[in-house]
């Protein structure tokens, strides 16, 4: 089972480098390091207007920590066929999930480790923290994510007999799962406003006593296989949404919806033979969810930060950034409906479908720089800032549209 884990997790990190390695390309490194270099900038200037009176700022960072522990869950890299065929195997299969367990905790407590540092200025500004305080911190949010991956730990075993015999009742999943939560919650608000000596106390007792909880299931528990693969596939799903933003991956399929209420919107769309391409990008555009999604998703997440980055150069190259990595991911949509024989029957030029589509790629652009003027706006910028970034994305979606796409799709 070993040798089994260790094959699947290189099998893995094979893939997870190959999809780093689109999503990382050099165009995108320039620019992340410009947007770290620039909050980390934003940031360093922000404390320097942090004082002790600044009180709420402790419901800020719980919050942070709290929702930090979100980050993280176990890689069991269990495969749909594992059912069948390691079945005769289950209890050799605890060893296998005792592998993914270690490998998940420590890639998951490095995450909270980073994030804890980066708090670490304000708790010193704010609560007058000592070093050893600081520590004391660390190691609560260390031992609450402990705690919470145990709790995933014994969620992948099928808990009800073995929780009937000793409460007369059975261990509750979703309980389970939202319980996680509040006593995290409690775990994380007792540290900050109690004192970290208690919420360390509090921590320790609570991931020492669900240690030994599953230590006592263990032998009396089986394995949820199906619910096992289900969690596995909504865990990858999710890290291949994130790299569906940068880069094509075939493991995301969208569905389609049928939209009434845009109905009103195609009867302004020209219906004659030299738009037909632009009626069907347009049609599949708004009923796909896989393209619009991902430009709805990187439009509010851009207008979020454009607002609260301020008014100044990091919010332009925000600006800039964001619209790239939109009409970048665009791109592939040029070539949705290659596989559809209809469409290479159809009498029209490949020029004039070209033309369509970068009308279409045009008006998405331009609704998104709309939004984004919005929030350059909403943040205090002055009427000069907002026509300079006006201009600049007038003459970012030009060369997107009319030399950038023109060529990648040629």
């Amino acid at each position: 089972m070993n040798e089994l884990y260790q094959r699947r997790l290189q099998r893995h990190l094979r893939q997870m480098l190959k999809y780093l390695r689109l999503v990382f390309n050099d165009h995108f490194v320039i620019a992340l390091m410009f947007f770290v270099g620039g909050l980390g900038l934003a940031y360093s200037n922000w404390l320097k207007t942090v004082g002790p009176r600044d009180t709420w700022i402790l419901f800020v960072i719980g919050a942070f920590l709290w929702l930090g522990l979100r980050i993280g869950r176990i890689a069991t890299l269990i495969e749909p066929a594992d059912p069948v065929f390691l079945l005769p195997r289950e209890r050799d299969f605890q060893e296998y999930l005792g592998h993914a367990w270690r490998y998940s905790w420590w890639l998951a407590q490095l995450v909270q480790v980073a994030l804890v540092v980066l708090t670490m200025p304000l708790l010193v500004l704010v609560d007058h923290f000592s070093g050893l305080d600081l520590v004391m911190v660390v190691l609560t949010q260390v031992l609450l994510k402990d705690f919470q991956l145990t709790v995933s730990m014994i969620r992948l075993y099928d808990t009800t007999a073995a929780t009937r015999q000793l409460f007369k009742s059975s261990w509750s999943a979703p309980w389970s799962s939202w319980m996680t939560w509040v006593v995290s919650l409690l775990g994380v608000g007792l540290t900050l406003f109690a004192g970290p000596w208690e919420g360390l106390s509090g921590s320790l007792v609570l991931a020492i006593g669900f240690r030994f909880w599953f230590r006592w299931l263990q032998p009396r528990i089986t394995v949820a296989w199906r619910a096992d693969v289900k969690l596995e596939a909504n865990r990858m799903l999710g890290i291949y949404r994130f790299f569906n933003l940068f880069t094509d991956v075939p493991m995301v399929q969208g569905t389609v919806k049928r939209r009434r209420y845009l109905d009103w919107v195609y009867r302004w769309l020209p219906a004659d033979q030299r738009h037909a391409f632009g009626y069907l990008f347009s049609r599949g555009m708004a009923r796909g969810t896989e393209f619009s999604n991902l430009v709805a998703r990187l439009t509010v997440i851009g207008a979020v930060l454009l607002y609260f980055s301020g008014h100044g150069w990091l919010a332009m190259a925000l600006d800039v950034l964001f619209i790239y990595l939109i009409g970048f991911q665009l791109l592939p949509f040029y070539k949705r409906y290659d596989n559809i024989v209809f469409t290479h029957i159809y009498p029209v030029a490949l020029k004039r479908r070209l033309a369509n589509f970068q009308r279409l790629l045009t008006v998405v652009l331009s609704v998104t720089a709309i939004i984004f003027l919005i929030a350059f706006w909403a943040s205090n910028a002055s009427l000069v800032e907002v026509g300079i970034l006006t201009l600049i994305n007038a003459f970012e979606i030009y060369l997107l549209v009319a030399l950038y796409a023109k060529v990648r799709l040629a």
